[in-house]
């Protein structure tokens, strides 16, 4: 076998390994983080942010959340999901990045 062919099947094999190991590594990732329903104090912790902060962005309708209460209720209960939350970072955070500077 010429050295070419050797050294292309080697690298063939070489990816196929790797593809399987990724994969792999990333089933469990995924696993480990399943979507958890927050709570508000909670979602507080998981975001970094104050309670004043996360309650604005909930009456301003600008994070996905549930309101579990009466409507003009004075205690409505917020829940989120966590992996709705991971999602609403993700979009803030190409909100905010300009390519090209």
């Amino acid at each position: 076998m010429a050295p070419e062919k050797a050294f292309a099947a080697i690298i063939a094999d070489l990816k196929e390994q790797l593809k399987t190991e990724l994969l792999q590594e990333l089933r469990a990732e995924m696993n480990l983080s399943p979507d958890r329903t927050l709570t508000f104090s909670e979602a507080c912790e998981y975001l970094h942010m104050s309670e004043y902060t996360l309650r604005r962005l909930c009456r301003e309708k600008r994070i996905p959340h549930r309101v579990h209460g009466a409507d003009g209720s004075k205690n409505p209960r917020y829940f989120f999901s966590s992996s709705r939350l991971d999602q609403w970072i993700r979009e803030q955070e190409e909100k905010n990045y300009v390519e090209g500077r």
